[in-house]
C-alpha cells in the first residue's frame, strides 16, 4: 500500500468500517504473520479491495481506476514495453492525442521521481492513477504474447545449433521467459513432454490444457534437467518416478512449483502444478462466496468444536476454500495442526505436516500424533477411509474443529458418505456443523460481455432439466433477485475477443450449497432420515442448491447459464 498504515486508519475509522479494537487486532496479526495490513483486511472479509481503494482515492486525491472494468485498447497498452510495465509497476490506460497525455496505473502513484523517467522514455506527460495488485496483473496479461513471442525466436534459434553446452545455456534463458510466461497466463498446471520428434510445452489454463509452444525434443530435455536440479532431484536418473519442489522470483514475486516426473515411451514428462501465493490472498468474497454465506461461515468457525467439510470433486477449488478457512482462524491464542497430501501452500503460525505413505505416515497416522500437540484446530486435507473418517468424529467430539474435505456430488450427500464409513447418527448428529459444496465454472471475459433477453422458449426447454422458474421464483422470494416477470430476466455471454483468445470466457469463479446443520437437522440426523427429506427442509429453510447459487452469478453476468448446466450435469 502506497499510503501509510496511519493514514489507512484514519479512512477507515472515518468510513466506519471498523473500531479501534478491530483496527489494533488487524494490525497485530499483520505483524504476527509479516503480511500488508491490506492484505489481512481482505483475508479476513473485513473490507473489500475495491471499496477500500474507492475510499482511499477520496482521501489521496489520487484517482482510482478499475482495470477489470474498464475497456483497454492495444495500442494505449503497447505504449509501454513489458519491461517497463514489469519494472515500473505500471499500465497505461488512456491516450489523448490532442493533450498528448498518457493516463497510467500505478501500484504506487507517489513516485514523481519514476513518473518523470517514464514521462521522458516515452515524450509524453503522465496523469498519474492507482489501481490494486489484482487489477495490475489481470491488464499486464495483454503482454504475454511479447513474451511467447521472445520464447518462439528464442527457440527457433537454438533449434539451429546442435550444441549441448549452447542448448543447456539457452533452457535457463527459456524458462525464465516461461515462468514469466506462467506469471501473465496464471495457469494452474504446466506440461513439459516429449514427442516421437519433439518437445511441447501445455498449460492448463481456466480447466483446459492447451499446447502453447513446441521445442526441440532435445531442449525439451535441458529444461527438464534445469527443473530436476532446482528441485533437488537427480538429473542424472532418467527411468523413475520422482517428486520435488522449487520457487523461482519474477519481477520480484515468488512463483512455487511442485514437480512430478514421469518416465515414457519418448522420454521424461514434468508436471508443474503452480503454487501462486497471490491466488491464496482471495477472501472468501472474492472466491465467490455470498455475503450471507460469508456470516455464516464465520459464525461456525467461531463455535468451540465441530466438523466443516468442504466436499466436491478433483477440481472443484476445495484447497482454496480449505485455505481461505485457515486464514479466518489464524489468530494468536489458537493453535491450527494440518496433515496434507502435499502441502502446497506454507501458512506462518500453522503447523503444516505431510502424509508420507511409503513410511507409514497416513492421514489416519498423522492425525493421531496431531491429537497429542494441543491444537484448537485441525484441518484433515482428505477423508479416505473409516479409520480417517472415525479419528476425524472423535476429534470434533472431543473440544477441535476439524476441517476437511470429501469428495462427494452435494452438501446433503456428505452424510451419506459418512454413514457409509461407518459413522453412526448419534456420533455425526452433534458433530457435523457446516458442509460447503462447491464447483468452479468459467467466467465470462469482461471484454466482451453482453446481456441479452430470454423467450419463454428457451426457458421452458431447460426447465425441464434445471427446474429454473422454480428457481427463479425462490431466488426473488429470497430477496435475492429484484425482477418483476419471467420477461424481464437477461441473461449474458461472450463474444469472443482478443482479450480472451475468441473464447468469450476468461477465469473462473466458484458456485457454493451452504449446509448449515441446525438443531433440526441434527434430529433427523440422528432419526436416520433419508437425504431427500434433509435436502428438501433444508432448502425449505433458505438453502441455496448449486444450480441457484449458479443462477445468482449467471444473472449478475458472471458467468453463463450454459456453463452452469455443463459443470452440474
Amino acid at each position: 500500500m502506497f499510503i501509510s498504515n496511519e493514514k489507512l486508519k484514519k479512512i477507515l475509522l472515518k468510513a466506519e468500517m471498523l473500531d479501534e479494537d478491530t483496527w489494533a487486532d488487524i494490525v497485530k496479526n499483520a505483524e504476527r504473520l509479516k503480511s500488508p495490513v491490506e492484505d489481512i483486511l481482505r483475508e479476513r472479509d473485513v473490507i473489500g479491495g475495491h471499496f477500500l481503494y474507492e475510499l482511499i482515492e477520496k482521501e489521496v486525491r489520487l484517482p482510482y481506476v478499475n482495470l477489470k472494468k474498464i475497456v483497454l485498447h492495444d495500442d494505449v497498452l503497447d505504449r509501454f514495453d513489458p519491461a517497463t510495465v514489469s519494472t515500473a509497476k505500471a499500465i497505461p490506460y488512456e491516450f489523448d492525442k490532442k493533450k498528448k497525455t498518457l493516463k497510467v496505473a500505478f501500484l504506487d502513484p507517489t513516485n514523481a521521481a519514476l513518473i518523470r523517467t517514464l514521462e521522458k522514455k516515452y515524450k509524453v506527460k503522465i496523469l498519474p492513477a492507482f489501481t490494486g495488485k489484482e487489477s495490475y496483473r489481470f491488464a499486464s496479461k495483454h503482454y504475454q504474447t511479447s513474451v511467447a513471442n521472445r520464447i518462439r525466436k528464442v527457440i527457433a534459434k537454438i533449434a539451429k545449433t546442435t550444441s549441448k553446452k549452447t542448448q543447456s545455456q539457452a533452457a535457463r534463458k527459456i524458462f525464465d521467459s516461461i515462468v514469466e510466461y506462467i506469471y501473465y497466463t496464471q495457469p494452474s498446471d504446466v506440461h513439459i513432454e516429449h514427442l516421437t520428434d519433439e518437445g511441447v510445452i501445455k498449460l492448463r489454463v481456466d480447466g483446459f490444457l492447451r499446447d502453447e509452444i513446441s521445442l526441440p525434443a532435445s531442449l525439451a530435455t535441458e529444461i527438464l534437467n534445469l527443473i530436476k536440479y532446482e528441485s533437488s532431484l537427480k538429473t542424472d536418473a532418467h527411468r523413475q518416478t520422482a517428486d520435488g519442489r522449487f520457487a523461482w522470483n519474477v519481477f520480484g514475486e515468488i512463483l512455487a512449483f511442485r514437480v512430478s516426473i514421469l518416465p515414457t515411451y519418448y522420454g521424461e514428462k514434468a508436471c508443474l502444478r503452480v503454487l501462486d501465493e497471490s491466488r491464496q490472498k482471495a477472501s472468501m468474497r472474492e472466491l465467490g462466496f455470498q455475503e450471507v454465506d460469508v456470516g455464516t461461515i464465520k459464525k461456525e468457525i467461531k463455535r468451540p468444536y465441530g466438523l466443516i467439510l468442504v466436499a466436491g470433486p478433483t477440481g472443484s477449488g476445495k484447497t482454496s476454500t480449505l485455505y481461505a478457512l485457515l486464514k479466518l482462524l489464524n489468530v494468536e491464542g489458537v493453535s491450527i495442526a494440518t496433515i496434507e497430501d502435499p502441502v502446497e501452500y506454507s501458512i506462518r503460525h500453522i503447523n503444516q505436516t505431510q502424509v508420507d505413505a511409503e513410511n507409514g505416515f497416513t492421514f489416519a497416522k498423522g492425525l493421531r500424533e496431531i491429537l497429542r500437540q494441543d491444537p484448537n484446530v485441525i484441518m484433515v486435507g482428505e477423508i479416505r477411509d473409516n479409520e480417517t473418517a472415525g479419528i476425524v468424529i472423535q476429534s470434533a467430539l472431543t473440544g477441535h474443529i476439524v476441517i476437511s474435505t470429501l469428495h462427494s456430488n452435494t452438501a446433503i450427500e456428505s452424510i451419506t458418505r459418512l454413514r457409509n464409513m461407518d459413522i453412526r447418527p448419534y456420533l455425526l448428529a452433534p458433530t457435523m456443523n457446516l458442509v460447503i459444496s462447491q464447483r468452479l465454472v468459467k467466467r465470462i471475459c469482461p471484454y466482451c460481455r453482453e446481456s441479452f433477453a430470454l423467450d419463454n422458449a428457451f426457458l421452458d426447454s431447460i426447465d425441464k432439466d434445471t427446474g429454473i422458474r422454480a428457481s427463479l421464483d425462490k431466488l426473488k422470494k429470497l430477496g435475492l433477485l429484484t425482477f418483476q416477470a419471467d420477461d424481464d430476466v437477461r441473461f449474458f455471454r461472450g463474444k469472443g475477443c482478443s482479450k480472451c483468445s475468441g473464447k468469450g470466457m476468461s477465469g473462473r469463479v466458484g458456485i457454493f450449497e451452504i449446509f448449515n446443520v441446525s438443531e433440526d437437522i441434527q434430529k433427523m440426523i440422528l432419526e436416520d432420515k433419508p437425504a431427500r427429506d434433509i435436502q428438501k427442509y433444508a432448502e425449505s429453510k433458505g438453502m441455496l442448491t448449486l444450480f441457484e447459487d449458479g443462477l445468482t452469478k449467471v444473472l449478475a453476468g458472471e458467468t453463463t447459464i450454459g456453463e452452469i448446466m455443463r459443470i452440474l450435469s
